[in-house]
């Protein structure tokens, strides 16, 4: 036996106790001093001997390849329907946003859809989805209700040539919530739209970061209406974004007060619209996020150990933790951090065809267009877990999965090259769900299922 049969691990401290991540399984493992002083061992001396004692120990931590298992590690190769379009209804906006990626909602060249060029999009969709029968179409700008008599329309229109085509459709609105009214909560509601509200949180943050283009803050203005939203549509969701050092955990509180019970927090991106992106941006501060998710770990086995389901689904909801946490509980290996270039493209209000919705107006990422069948998107469909150099030997490749293309180009100039800020933040991510999961017994494991916080492991033959 030599190293190349030992399994990839990752041996980190926390709070002076030794704990394993097994990468290729996903499966996180506490471990004994002795253990962690033979894991550093293998690690920090190239030449040390297999001898079978220590063979032994590596059988014991699960560390030893079952024969065959190194040829199954390669990535397998997929070929990609197209099944979510994220439509472009309009390329302006009634905000301007401090940290917008968009170019102030114009992605550069501004202008909104027409009708025909809408119906077209949805037939490119048909035609490029294949034989998969569940479409999504979501629809976003700027801020996409500035033209909601176009939605409607496409509405009406993929609801009657999907079913033609024997295939279902599902829509999403991705709006700020300030022209929100009676009407439009209505045709949401009757026509099934899933809402993700743009929304920073307390009005302080809120006026600060998502003033009007006249520069009056959206808070008092808009609150009105998303709790008038939330009251026929409680699923409705928020995302917010944090700017400099404003702390997640009062931005989440804000949301909750507000009556959100679906929250997503993440840095702001830098601007691909910028003089020359990845490189005028400065690295972002990401310490108040990483002491947040400190805090987080020893709530959740404070919250356990008491056995409050209710502030743990509460804690679930807002969670920085809860992805890894479930991903090294179902020993989930992800390929690739999003479905954008695969199952997911963004199309303009001119009709052409991007990676996703956050590179619109940028030529260099542009795929295609709606008034042609082929796409050039072959690069993009393999996973940055072997084929990125940055990713491959990272131990949260399966966690992370090369992390948001967009946020790369961003920030280092290469949709490939990630930026170490976010590295640091999601490796870090990874340990911490680990350590929680380790300090679990089988009893809290056992009440977190039984009170539908966690979900059980699928059964590998479940289809």
């Amino acid at each position: 036996m030599d190293k190349n049969d030992i399994m990839p691990f990752h041996l980190f401290n926390h709070q002076g106790n030794h704990y394993m991540i097994n990468i290729e399984n996903m499966r996180a493992s506490s471990v004994e001093e002795i253990d962690a002083q033979t894991l550093n061992m293998i690690v920090t001396e190239p030449k040390v001997s297999l001898t079978a004692g220590l063979e032994a120990d590596l059988k014991r931590l699960e560390l030893i390849f079952e024969a065959g298992e190194k040829s199954r590690k390669t990535a397998r190769r997929e070929s990609f329907s197209l099944v979510k379009m994220m439509l472009f209804l309009t390329q302006s906006c009634n905000l301007k946003c401090t940290y917008c990626y968009g170019d102030g909602g114009k992605y550069g060249t501004g202008g909104s859809m027409d009708e025909k060029t809408a119906f077209q999009a949805v037939d490119w969709l048909l035609e490029q989805s294949g034989k998969m029968k569940k479409l999504h179409i979501c629809f976003l700008g700027g801020e996409p209700l500035l033209k909601f008599p176009l939605m409607k329309a496409v509405v009406d229109y993929a609801e009657k040539r999907v079913p033609e085509a024997e295939k279902e459709v599902d829509f999403e609105v991705i709006t700020n919530a300030t022209l929100l009214d009676d009407e439009k909560i209505t045709f949401i509601k009757e026509h099934g739209l899933s809402v993700a509200v743009s929304f920073d949180g307390p009005k302080a943050v809120q006026d600060a970061q998502r003033p009007y283009a006249n520069g009056e803050g959206s808070y008092d203005s808009t609150v009105p209406k998303i709790k008038k939203l939330l009251a026929v549509l409680p699923e409705a969701s928020a995302h917010a974004v944090i700017v400099g050092d404003t702390g997640p955990q009062l931005v989440k509180e804000a949301l909750q007060k507000i009556g959100f019970a679906e929250i997503t927090i993440t840095p702001a991106s830098k601007s691909l619209f910028a003089a020359e992106p990845g490189k005028t941006n400065p690295a972002r501060d990401t310490w108040h996020l990483l002491r947040e998710l400190e805090q987080e770990s020893e709530t959740w086995i404070r919250l356990t150990r008491s056995r409050d389901a209710a502030a743990l689904r509460s804690l679930m909801t807002r969670s920085g933790l809860y992805q890894g946490l479930i991903s090294l509980l179902h020993n989930r290996k992800r390929l690739y951090a999003c479905d954008a270039g695969l199952r997911v493209a963004g199309v303009s209000c001119a009709g052409d065809v991007y990676l996703c919705h956050r590179f619109v107006g940028r030529d260099e990422y542009k795929l295609g267009s709606i008034f042609a069948k082929d796409l050039n998107r072959e690069v993009y469909q393999k996973s940055p877990t072997t084929d990125n150099a940055v990713c491959a030997p990272c131990f949260a490749r399966y966690y992370c999965a090369g992390g948001c293309k967009h946020d790369h180009a961003g920030s280092t100039g290469s949709a490939a090259l990630p930026s170490e800020d976010l590295c640091r933040l999601r490796c870090r991510e990874l340990e911490l769900a680990a350590a929680v999961i380790c300090r679990l017994s089988p009893e809290d494991r056992t009440f977190l299922i039984e009170n539908h916080i966690f979900t059980p492991k699928p059964c590998p033959l479940d289809f």
